[in-house]
């Protein structure tokens, strides 16, 4: 079943352009142009104008002939030349021969088959930022065939657009870009030019920034089904494609862009160090889980999930649940199992996959919040492969229940099993995603939606889905030097002071380490934190660090992180001045632990002052009651801390 949200009326499709025609055919030859219109059904198709020695209008996207068999510079030879030569070109392991195509012959193709031409001016003789003596009879070319207010002239030389603005404003102008959209805005918005950008520059901001100037983003190249409905579903009008059927265009709903939230300034973001027991700085703690040499009889305890400061992880090679709290492993009651993928969902229940090393994964041991007894449930995905990673949202012991999320390898769905009152409901699927899943693929939940969250492949970035698929969410490239986000999975979403944050890990790969970017200023890099090892993947095959954001209040968090190998470690987070933990038996808040406080603690537990847990749960089990005066009494006495 897919899972999907009632959305408004449906309202409009991207044009689609055939990028130098399409693939079936050799490049920008008519073969190329035709099948990109009888074929695919293309609404407009693209070209690259060179001019020739003898001043003829050609298509090439090259400066010379040499990559599809010719030998001729385009610029250096005559039309005749380069009509004698034959093309060849291997697509999809279909062989293609052609002859070069002249830009008129485009043309009458265009108006032959009602469709707009989509121009792109290389750099070539009388055509460039520095001369455009040779554009005129280009553009008196287009306007004998009828398409003056049909053709878009496409291109990345910034004079060259400005020459056609001001001396041929009749005509659709676009500039070719890519990340350096960003330093043109007022340049685009002074010349009235639309930005083409290139797939995986930009997101929803970027085009909500264009659109609210007046001005339309389009985007290349693109040729999945999955890429068309992220690209549609971030308002492009326009969509270069080289191989995407129109058969298999959805259409879209109109997007409110008041809903689009705004791009705000960067928080001032710092960070301190609670504990850091890492190899790095040679306090791993004896026996933490490691896969080098001898370190640990616990060599595949691959990912943690973390409640309340204690770390629990599964090794997997071993059935052994471990703990950890900031002192090193505690004991604990809970059964492991022989499967990978341990998680909490919101309301703390502990989740466990329970199938082994299954292709199909379809079994789960969960131990309710505050339960040591295990509850084995049954499911099953509709698109299986072998899951690693697992995290979940909400509670699946409510009636409402909550959603356990699989990436499973292959498949370009997220899976999210439905449980409720402690059973299996069903299993939703996403939309088609715009690249699949691996055996180190994850999703990180934002909040309970569970049409709401972040996917992973390690090295494939981060993308955003919200009822479908909304694009790439980290777009910073890979690197192994901060705050550039590396090929190591681990991430974590929150919110703090208003701002949407994301962890990602950085640093050197399968090491720890994270970067904390703010969504809601253009994913701008805001601290990083070193790593804790150099284990690599000798130490740490789960490719990857955990990380878990605890929120004490609106300016402060707490981080954990968890590194097979390589340790783990609790940092604050905060926006201000650090969080400073109450003084435990400062009931009354006067920095004094005295008997007073065991008379405010009395009047809080009878009702007689508003309770502040915080203060109130002495002995820290969750509760407040005359256990918390005992243990208030004991501190005052000195017989305990």
């Amino acid at each position: 079943m897919c899972l999907g949200a009632a959305l408004s009326a449906w309202a409009w499709k991207p044009l689609l352009v055939g990028h130098r025609g399409c693939n079936l055919g050799v490049e920008n030859t008519v073969q190329a142009y035709r099948n990109g219109v009888d074929i695919y059904g293309y609404d407009g198709l693209e070209c690259d104008v060179r001019v020739t020695s003898d001043g003829y209008y050609v298509i090439s996207h090259d400066e010379t002939t040499n990559r599809l068999g010719g030998n001729l510079t385009v610029a250096s030879a005559t039309l005749e030349q380069l009509q004698a030569e034959t093309y060849t070109q291997t697509r999809n392991g279909v062989a293609y021969t052609g002859k070069i195509c002249t830009v008129a012959e485009y043309l009458d193709i265009c108006v032959e088959k009602g469709v707009f031409p989509v121009i792109e001016l290389k750099w070539t003789t009388g055509i460039n930022n520095n001369d455009m003596t040779n554009f005129p009879g280009l553009a008196q070319l287009v306007v004998e065939k009828g398409l003056a207010d049909k053709a878009v002239f496409l291109t990345s030389m910034k004079k060259s657009l400005e020459y056609i603005r001001t001396n041929y404003p009749v005509f659709k102008c676009q500039w070719l870009c890519n990340a350096n959209w960003e330093s043109n805005v007022e340049w685009c918005q002074q010349w009235g030019f639309n930005p083409s950008i290139q797939a995986d520059c930009f997101d929803i901001h970027t085009v909500k920034r264009f659109h609210l100037l007046g001005l339309q983003c389009a985007v290349w190249t693109v040729d999945s089904k999955a890429n068309y409905e992220k690209y549609g579903n971030m308002g492009v009008y326009m969509i270069t494609t080289n191989s995407f059927d129109s058969a298999n265009a959805i259409d879209f709903a109109d997007i409110d862009w008041d809903a689009v939230e705004d791009v705000l300034d960067s928080l001032d973001l710092k960070s301190e160090t609670v504990f850091r027991h890492c190899r790095a700085d040679g306090t791993m703690k004896e026996g933490f889980p490691s896969l080098l040499g001898d370190e640990s009889p616990f060599k595949q305890a691959q990912q943690a999930a973390i409640r309340d400061g204690i770390f629990y992880t599964n090794d997997y090679a071993s059935g052994t649940l471990l703990t950890y709290d900031r002192n090193g492993r505690i004991d604990n009651d809970y059964q492991g199992t022989y499967s990978q993928g341990i998680c909490f969902d919101d309301a703390g229940n502990l989740i466990l996959r329970n199938d082994g090393l299954s292709d199909a994964p379809n079994k789960l041991r969960v131990y309710r919040n505050g339960s040591t007894e295990p509850v084995d449930i049954d499911f099953e995905l509709n698109f299986n492969g072998r899951v690693h990673f697992i995290t979940a949202s909400g509670d699946i012991f409510s009636e409402e229940g909550g959603y356990i999320y699989h990436f499973p390898n292959g498949q370009n769905y997220v899976e999210m099993v439905h449980i409720a009152n402690g059973e299996f409901v069903d299993t939703y699927s996403s939309e088609e995603l715009s690249f699949a899943g691996s055996t180190a693929g994850i999703v990180y939940p934002i909040g309970t939606d569970p049409l709401e969250f972040v996917y992973q492949v390690r090295n494939q970035g981060y993308n955003y889905y919200k009822n479908g698929d909304k694009g790439t969410y980290i777009t910073a490239s890979t690197g192994t030097t901060a705050p550039a986000r590396n090929s190591s999975c681990g991430g974590a979403y929150f919110v703090l002071a208003g701002h949407r944050l994301f962890i990602h890990a950085s640093g050197t790969n399968y090491n720890g380490g994270f970067t904390v970017r703010d969504m809601s200023a253009n994913c701008a890099a805001l601290l990083s934190v070193p790593v804790l090892g150099s284990g690599g993947y000798a130490a740490n095959p789960s490719v990857g660090a955990w990380f878990k954001v605890e929120p004490i209040d609106d300016h402060h968090c707490y981080v954990y992180e968890y590194c097979l190998g390589n340790g783990y470690a609790q940092y604050q987070l905060y926006v201000g001045e650090p969080y400073v933990e109450p003084l435990v038996g400062d009931v009354n808040g006067d920095g004094r632990v005295n008997v007073s406080d065991v008379s405010e603690l009395i009047n809080m537990i009878l009702g007689l002052t508003p309770m502040d847990s915080t203060r109130a749960d002495v002995n820290g089990d969750s509760r407040v009651n005359v256990s918390d005066v005992t243990a208030l009494i004991n501190i005052i006495l000195g017989i305990s801390k």
